[in-house]
């Protein structure tokens, strides 16, 4: 059966390679993805898939026959607010949108594997659901997706998606139990003091050095008050105060994100922010408010989700070509929202040494997207016949 999916694979990639390359020319933000969508919709159509759309610009496809399992796989169809600067005869036309994370390959990988399953339906033992969802990139797209019933009707026993990953091995593949990726929320901070000349310091109350000891000392929360053997990130990223070099002002605001990847210790440290950003404040005269931005909830893999697509991809590529992370990473996937409902796994697929991701350079590795189809589909083909145990 892995013979066969590698051959049909192979047949299949230079035709979703080319859509790709579309895709990658005319990159669309976060609910804004019309054009990707009609273009997976049309190729749908050319195969035969029926589909659903979903938060607007979604799509659901379903591909099998009635009864037995139902399996779900996902692909992010949206761009990145960032410039293109790989100089590609097919760079993005659209001034300051790219797909810098590499959406593009995956949107192509899953068309592939649609195209894989539906020239074996008659094979399948039950039913494959591929997910194309929206505004990964902050949107909360896969939320959208699950509240207008995406993993309903049917419902899917588990759910598996791979995103091509730099500096991995071009075929390979690498799978984690456990935090895969990390919590996002943001955060807004208010200094206010009182606002006076600068040559007369003690008749206001100075905002600037408040927010520069609650820089400081918020680090502190991670250094001495997390277990150091769990990962948490706090960044501040902007400061804004002030008008002009001789006036104290009234406030200071600043903004950040804090990273987990264990639910108790997201909960812990906002508290523990806000505590300190106000007793900072009050031991200057000043005041100060926190403000949390909830975001994305931490990646955490099911084990036997993960260790049944590490079995089905030793199967696949071969040990050789397979490893089990060892480490979560600090960004987030909003992949997050599927694995709080339902059993599943985010896998990583080797696309060789490319510029990181996330910036203005990187450019999805055609070669991977072939791996990225026997991956998916035979994870698939492998789920209808066992299931997890």
């Amino acid at each position: 059966m892995n013979d066969h999916i590698k051959k049909l694979a192979s047949d299949i990639a230079e035709k979703v390679t080319l859509i790709r390359h579309d895709i990658h020319q005319h990159p669309e933000l976060m609910y804004k993805e019309t054009r990707t969508s009609g273009i997976i919709k049309a190729f749908l159509d050319d195969i035969g898939v029926s589909y659903k759309s979903y938060a607007g610009t979604g799509v659901a496809a379903l591909i099998g026959n009635g009864g037995g399992r139902t399996v779900a796989l996902r692909s992010e169809m949206d761009a990145l607010p960032t410039n293109d600067s790989t100089g590609l005869p097919y760079a993005s036309v659209n001034e300051g949108v790219a797909h810098a994370c590499g959406h593009d390959g995956h949107i192509a990988i899953l068309l592939g594997t649609a195209w894989v399953l539906k020239n074996m339906e008659n094979k399948l033992d039950g039913q494959v659901k591929l997910i194309w969802q929206p505004a990964e990139e902050g949107g909360a797209g896969a939320q959208k997706m699950i509240d207008e019933g995406v993993l309903e009707s049917p419902a899917p026993e588990a759910i598996f998606a791979v995103h091509g990953w730099p500096n991995l091995d071009l075929g390979n593949a690498e799978y984690r139990f456990g935090p895969a990726m990390a919590s996002v929320d943001n955060f807004k901070i208010t200094v206010t003091g009182k606002s006076t000349h600068g040559a007369l310091p003690h008749s206001g109350i100075d905002p600037i050095p408040i927010a520069a000891r609650i820089v400081d000392g918020i680090q502190h929360i991670h250094s001495r008050m997390m277990n150091p053997l769990v990962p948490s990130v706090i960044t501040v990223g902007t400061i804004h105060g002030g008008t002009t070099e001789n006036i104290i002002p009234d406030h200071v605001t600043m903004t950040g994100t804090i990273r987990a990847i264990d639910h108790e210790i997201r909960t812990e440290i906002p508290r523990l922010m806000e505590r300190m950003v106000a007793d900072t404040a009050s031991a200057s005269g000043g005041t100060a408010e926190f403000e949390l931005i909830a975001g994305y909830p931490p990646t955490i893999n099911e084990h036997r989700a993960t260790a049944f697509a590490r079995d089905t991809l030793t199967e696949i590529l071969g040990e050789d070509h397979l490893s089990e992370g060892q480490n979560s990473v600090m960004g987030g996937e909003d992949f997050a929202y599927y694995l709080k409902r339902i059993p599943g796994t985010f896998l990583r697929l080797g696309v060789g040494e490319t510029a990181p991701l996330h910036n203005s350079m990187y450019n999805f590795n055609d070669d991977a997207i072939p791996y990225g189809i026997r991956i998916m589909a035979g994870i698939a083909v492998n789920f209808l016949k066992k299931g997890l145990s």
